[in-house]
């Protein structure tokens, strides 16, 4: 997902980076709200709504509030749309990422977020 250069880490007697919560280093780390490759989950309030303006009648499910990172979101996005087997669309704005999925599938989608790790859904 980011790449985050270790120069950024402390380092160990040995010159190994080294989480900075736990101190050990950055390979060996298990701190539950440390892992560089994925967002903190209770950083992000989504918000699950149905919507059909401007859409000639169609439903769409908008999820806002994800990350920014238009990266992780098409993952997401991907993630979401197979599982559910509906198409969508996803982009990042000023607020954050948000997604777009066609159907009324919305209970289903708060649950496929729930296995993702989101756990404030509203």
């Amino acid at each position: 997902m980011i790449e985050i250069p270790d120069s950024i880490f402390s380092l160990n007697e040995d010159g190994v980076a080294v989480c900075p919560r736990c101190q050990k280093p950055i390979k060996e780390c298990s701190c539950v709200s440390y892992d560089p490759s994925q967002p903190k989950y209770d950083q992000f309030t989504l918000t699950v709504r149905l919507d059909s303006r401007n859409r000639k009648g169609k439903k769409v499910i908008i999820i806002e509030g994800l990350p920014r990172d238009e990266v992780y979101c098409r993952k997401l996005a991907k993630i979401l749309k197979t599982k559910s087997g509906c198409g969508g669309t996803c982009y990042a704005d000023e607020s954050g990422g948000i997604i777009e999925l066609q159907g009324q599938k919305g209970e289903l989608i708060k649950q496929l977020l729930l296995k993702e790790g989101f756990f404030r859904i509203h």
